[in-house]
């Protein structure tokens, strides 16, 4: 070994990196909101909503994720099969309409398709008779 070499093994680098001595941010919880049934056949029944895309409708030939097919009679049914879609994106909630037949209500305001509306804790949504309203949990 020559002498470059001897001295290139022996050498250490210290650290530098600032990362490495600043305490980290603690974690913030992730909102887990949901919709509680206020009116409909299963009163105080939970649907989840999940990050991402949330159809809400009947299951049938489509599937949804929030299937209301229970808090309706069979005898009266004003939901359609793909009725709305709630979108949960970084902890902020829209609902849109999907071109329904009966419509989507947003605290008795109709949501037009094509016009998501924010939705916020508290908010009550109304799918045919169904009502829900948006909780955080």
């Amino acid at each position: 070994m020559n002498d470059l070499e001897q001295h290139a093994v022996h050498q250490t680098i210290p650290a530098t990196d600032p990362a490495d001595h600043q305490p980290t941010a603690p974690a913030v919880p992730a909102v887990k909101p949901k919709l509680v049934v206020l009116r409909g056949m299963r009163i105080g029944a939970e649907y989840p909503v999940y990050e991402g895309r949330n159809v809400i409708g009947r299951f049938a030939d489509k599937p949804v994720d929030i299937d209301l097919v229970s808090q309706e009679s069979v005898e009266q049914i004003w939901c359609s099969r793909q009725h709305a879609v709630l979108v949960l994106d970084d902890g902020n909630v829209q609902i849109e309409d999907l071109n329904s037949l009966n419509g989507t209500w947003l605290n008795g305001v109709r949501v037009r398709a094509g016009q998501p509306r924010p939705v916020k804790p508290g908010d009550v949504v109304q799918i045919g008779t169904v009502q829900m309203r948006l909780m955080l949990v």
